[in-house]
Parts: structure tokens; sequence; C-alpha cells
């Protein structure tokens, strides 16, 4: 009964998660007053004397860091006086002042730390008190602004449609906006955002990683192929040391990244939440539960955190550029409204909580009932049947080099077998196979231990050439997949093995309902027959990442199997790398400042506190040179014809999701 207390207590945490009735009727003119202080300079004044200039910097709805001019915040001291209170580093609630309107031109600031009320002296210096004081907030120059990254685009942004009336924009449909958070939440070095600023955000990795990288285990092993080795931690401000394109385990979409992405043209995206209780089991130091569902909900109220931190900083509830969405017709409404339309989805390697072993939590078609509905009232329109492990649904797919043989030891802590393996359906599919040797599981054992369990598993022998899990899709996952129909949910199909693929293709056929490849090819090859198949029933394939001028091609030659647009699938945050400088980048750079697809937004280097990036130098080190990516892109051989192709996608994947809710219709009556 424990372990489904997490799915039990999901309405209560959906109610949790929707908006307060009054936040849903619309602030009142006290509150917008309050909101529209984000990024003001003004003065703090009672009884004719004023403080000098402050600078507003939201926390949240109606809290804010106040900045002087020496960039020294006002917050409480250690003695418990008001006045200069550290630089942005320091940033915490004693410096957070949360701001009322209580008369037209009249405010009051209370620290969030103390409760304590701001007053300012006849001298003009702050003071605490026990009783609320009336303040006039005067616009004022002069103030220093809480540092931040910047975006270095110039101009206004072209209209959201098309004369046509179609979404003008890309989609980006495997995204781990929450990545920080996965593995129990120890493995990450930085944040999407932090509501006491940047700092604090992106500036903090020796916390995870150790004063010398250390501690990174999980990153040496994936990038390296060993637990051990160093790097640079510095972030924040130089960002010597990190992100880097090639990391695994660093942060990488900053909100202020995806802000300069969203000004590219990217209108919607699919924020997977991320737990595998196979990979969370062995991290030895953790933060959060590794039980998945607990995770999922975690990661969800995160997201729900940060569209109102951008709402925050854009001036109240609604304003933001980034909005949640449940159903197409919304995300259609807030795309046309040029605004980022956030489709959450879930990639776990045990959804629902359902096991394949006979003694551990396997599933009642009931019970996939009852948590499919919880998921899905908590906002989820996305899921996937399998990921790193068998499980009650479906095989998954093995996957090859370091990462799938990891995977595999992961598969046989979890459930007690290696990957069972076979020919393949297409002789273009499978991976090469190996297994850790007992050297390799004496070494690692000593930084994971919990896979110390490996050294009295026997290995398996799987012998030379391509190979596929040999599970399919179980009685199980075939009722899940058509509950998920039933809902107009959008499927995905990557991870899943090669067989319960074909299975789930074949019933999608029947139902003429619309399938996903969010990140196609990534834990199993899709052949071009299946790719066909896919777009015949409406559903859609998106492009993972390369180099500009491979991405140009493989944009191209995905767009010939039909569909309308061709997305990206760029895994960011998902242990995955991002490319590197293109091989030519020396000889044939990307020109700065450029714009995309002849529009009339200007992109210049992007700036995060001392560094500034360049993508002939850095690649995609981060999600805020994805429109350098494309730009370079755009300027190869098919950069035009991928472009227009790529502009299309966010278009293409909204009719998708409204062909899935029309089928689920249809399927119901």
């Amino acid at each position: 009964m424990s372990r489904l207390r997490p799915l039990l207590g999901a309405l209560a945490c959906a109610a949790a998660l929707s908006p307060p009735a009054a936040l849903a009727a619309g602030p009142t003119a006290a509150q917008r007053a309050v909101h529209a202080l984000a990024n003001e300079c003004r003065t703090l004044a009672a009884g004719g004397a004023a403080t000098a200039p402050l600078s507003f910097k939201a926390t949240g709805l109606g809290t804010y860091l106040l900045t002087d001019p020496a960039g020294r915040l006002l917050g409480v001291r250690a003695d418990g006086t008001a006045g200069p209170a550290g630089g942005p580093e320091d940033a915490g609630p004693h410096a957070e002042w949360r701001v009322a309107r209580v008369a037209p031109g009249a405010f009051t600031l209370r620290s969030t730390a103390t409760r304590r009320w701001l007053s300012v002296g006849p001298d003009g210096t702050p003071a605490l008190g026990d009783t609320p004081v009336r303040l006039a907030l005067a616009p004022a120059a002069g103030c220093r602004a809480f540092p931040e990254a910047e975006l270095n685009v110039a101009g206004d942004p072209p209209p959201a449609t098309r004369p046509d009336g179609t979404i003008r924009g890309f989609a980006d449909t495997h995204l781990h906006i929450t990545a920080d958070m996965r593995a129990g939440g120890a493995v990450f070095g930085g944040e999407p955002f932090d509501r006491f600023g940047i700092v604090r955000a992106l500036g903090r990795d020796a916390e995870a990683h150790g004063a010398d990288g250390g501690l990174d285990h999980t990153g040496n092993l994936l990038r390296d192929g060993v637990p051990f080795g160093t790097h640079d931690t510095r972030g924040w401000p130089t960002f010597t040391g990190w992100p880097t394109h090639d990391t695994n385990t660093h942060e990488q979409i900053y909100f202020r990244w995806l802000e300069r992405a969203w000004r590219a043209g990217l209108r919607l995206t699919v924020a997977h939440v991320v737990e595998d209780e196979i990979i969370c089991a062995i991290e030895p130091r953790r933060r959060y539960s590794c039980d998945e569902t607990t995770a999922i909900r975690g990661q969800i109220r995160r997201l729900r955190a940060l569209q109102e931190y951008v709402d925050a900083q854009s001036g109240g509830p609604g304003r933001g550029w980034l909005r949640l969405v449940r159903d197409a017709r919304q995300a259609r409404r807030v795309m046309a409204r040029g605004k980022l339309a956030v489709v959450v989805g879930v990639e776990s390697s045990f959804p629902l909580d359902c096991r394949s072993e006979p003694a551990r939590r396997r599933c009642t078609p009931r019970q996939v009932d009852r948590r499919l509905d919880a998921l899905h009232r908590l906002g989820v329109r996305a899921l996937f049947v399998a990921h790193w492990a068998d499980n009650g649904f479906a095989g998954a797919a093995v996957e090859g080099g370091v990462k799938g043989t990891f995977i595999n030891a992961m598969q046989r802590i979890a459930t007690g077998r290696w990957f069972d393996v076979g020919r393949c359906p297409h002789p273009r599919q499978g991976e090469e196979l190996r297994v850790l040797s007992r050297l390799e599981i004496d070494v690692v054992s000593g930084f994971f231990p919990a896979t110390a369990v490996l050294k009295d598993a026997a290995p398996p022998s799987y012998g030379t050439g391509r190979f596929c899990n040999v599970r399919g899709l179980t009685r199980l996952g075939r009722h899940l997949v058509r509950r998920m129909m039933a809902k107009g949910m959008l499927i995905e199909m990557d991870h899943m093995s090669e067989r319960a693929r074909e299975q789930v293709l074949a019933m999608a056929e029947r139902a003429r309902y619309p399938l996903v490849s969010g990140h196609s090819d990534t834990g199993g090859l899709w052949t071009d027959g299946e790719l066909r198949r896919l777009a015949a029933i409406g559903g859609t394939a998106s492009q993972r990442l390369e180099a500009a001028p491979d991405l140009a091609r493989a944009i191209v030659r995905r767009g010939r199997f039909g569909g309308h647009g061709v997305a990206l699938g760029t895994d960011t945050g998902g242990f995955a790398t991002l490319p590197g400088p293109a091989a030519d980048a020396a000889a044939n750079p990307l020109a700065y400042p450029f714009r995309l697809a002849g529009g009339p937004l200007a992109f210049d280097r992007q700036r995060t506190g001392e560094r500034t990036f360049d993508l002939n130098a850095d690649g995609v080190a981060h999600y805020g040179l994805l429109p350098d990516l494309l730009a370079d892109m755009e300027r190869r051989p098919q950069g035009a014809e991928a472009m227009a192709l790529l502009m299309r996608s966010a278009e293409g994947y909204l009719r998708v999701w409204e062909r899935a809710e029309r089928r689920a219709r249809a399927l119901r009556r």
C-alpha cells in the first residue's frame, strides 16, 4: 500500500497545482501594481526621506530582491537591522521582500525571513519595525540591475501566425527542463532557474561534483567510460569549466537560454519529466526519492514554479513567454499569441509503477487505469511506454556503446535479468553488445556500491553482431496503449524494443491513431518503412541534433516521409551531448550578428556573466545557442529547405495532437 501512496495522492497534488480562484479570475489592480515593479528602478520614500535608487528583481509573484547602485542587496543583516546584506552571491530569504500595495501610490515591504516591516529613517536609511509603514515607490534612475544572462537579440519578433492562420515556428519534442532533479537530484550541476538568481542557479557546481569535479562519477562514466576524473567546476561568473557541448551532467537549459531559443521561433516543446529508478538506486548521493511517481510529481511542480517565475520576471500572471498546456486547443491559442507552449511528458523506466518481474509490483488493468487517470489529471499528455529497462508493458530497446553497457547492467540490478536478445526485425537495426568485465565491476562498485551485486551475476554471452531485445509488448502493454488512445494522449514510441514498436504500430494502424517518435533513432533505429507507416497514420518523427551541415541534410531527408514540417528532438538534459563546432568552423565560420529565415531579429553572440559564447568555438554549449546552430544550418546546402520544414514543425506537431484528440473522441463513442 505504501508504494501506491504517491499515486493515490495525485488528485490532491493536482488540486494543489491548480491556480487559486483569485488568480484564475485575474490579479487585482493592487496586485498588478506590485507585479509591475519587476525590473524597475525605484526609491523607497516616507516622510520626505528616500533611499538610494534600488532595482527590483522578482523572486516570485510579489516578492523581490532589492539591489543598490553599488550592487549590494538590501536585506536583514546578522544583527537584525536593515541595510546592505551582501552581493548577488549572498541572495536568499534574508534579502527577500514581499511587496503589497495598500493604497494608490502606497506600498508596504515585509521581510520574508523575519516578517518585520521595512521603513525609511529621516536620513534615508532603511530600518525595520513591527508595524507596517506606508512607502512611496518613486521611479528613479541610476540603478544597478541584479545580474542575469543576456539574450543578445535585437528587434521585434515576426507575427506568430502566417496569413493562412497556421503557426510560424518550430518544435522541440524532447526536452528535459527538470533534468537537474533526475537520478535522485545530486547528479547535475546547476538548475534551470533559482528564485534567488543566476548565481545560485549556475554558480554552485562544486556542491554537486566536489571542488575539483571528482564527485561527478556519472558524468565521468558517460563521457569516458570510467567513474573517476576531474573537471573545472567554475560556472558563474566566468564559466571557464561549464557548460560545454559534450557535458552530460551540467545545466544547459537555464531559463534565459531557453528564452533565447524562444526568441528564435521555438513555439512548442514537450518537457519530459524524467526519472529512472534503476539509475537513481545506484547513485550513492541523493536529494530526492527514487520512486518514479514521486519524482514525476515533484518535477511537474517544478515546471509550474518555472512558469510562475517567468511570469514574475515579465510583470504578472499570464504575462510570461512560457505556458504549460493541457490540450491542443489551448496550445494553439498560446502559440498564436507568440508564446512557448509546453506539453508535459513522462519518460521513466517503470511508468505507473508497473514492473515485469512476478514478485515485483506487477499491475492489474484496473490499477493501470487508475494511475493513468491520476497522471492525466496532473497535466501529463505524453508518455513513454518503456525507457531503460523491461517493464510490465514492454521490452526496452538495447543501446550500444558505454551508455548501453551500463544500461544493461542497471537492467540486471533492477530486474534480476540481463537483456534477452536475438535477431532484429530489420538487418539495419540493433546494437553490438558487451558486458562489464569483472575488473570493471570491481572499479565501478568502488564508486557505486549498489553495483557490487554484479560480481555474483553470471555474465551473458552475446557473441558478435547486432542484436535486439526479444521482448515485445505485453498484454498489459496493449491495454495501456488502448487507454492512452482513449484519452487522446501522445504515445511516445522511442526506447521500446523494436518488436514492441511493431506491435504498437499495428494497433495504431487499426485504430487510425497517430503516434510520436519524439527523438527518433534514440533507443532503436527507425527504418524507412516504419517511418512511412508512422506518416500514413498521421504521426510524426523528430530529428535529433547534428552539426550544421549534417542537420540540414537530415531534416530534408526526414521531410520526405510526409507530414507537416520536421521538428527537433534535442534530448537536451537527457544524458545526451549536443553538437560541437562544425568541422569547417575555423575556415567557414558563422558570422555574427545573424538573422534566422530572413526574419527581423538580429542575434549576436550570447553572453552569460563574463563569458561570451560563440558557436564556431564552443558548439552548442547550452540551449541558448540553438539559434546559432540553426543559422549555421540555414546557410549550408539544403539549409533553406531544412529551415522551411523546421519552421512548420510547431504547426505539424499540433496537428498530430489535434488528430489524436479527434480519434480519441471517435474511439470512445
